[in-house]
């Protein structure tokens, strides 16, 4: 299978992705610390979480993550 000839935030990158994964969109999850990588995924149908790692605003342009956390432990305890 050859990529998709797209780059993030393009849905055809994730959606390649989860093609590649054998799971649905809806089935998947992308952990980023860049907002436009996490609204890329949300707007592709993956579950988005963001890692706030320097506690700024998270930019208005973009939809809201569906989950946030300041790092990966943190993340993990919330998913538990």
């Amino acid at each position: 299978m050859s990529g998709p000839r797209a780059w993030k935030p393009a849905g055809a990158a994730y959606e390649y992705a989860v093609g590649r994964a054998g799971v649905r969109p809806a089935q998947a999850a992308l952990v980023a610390v860049h907002p436009w990588d996490v609204d890329g995924a949300q707007r592709a149908g993956l579950t988005g979480a963001y890692l706030d790692r320097r506690g700024g605003p998270y930019p208005g342009v973009m939809g809201v993550p569906h989950v946030s956390a300041p790092d990966l432990g943190a993340l993990a305890a919330r998913w538990r």
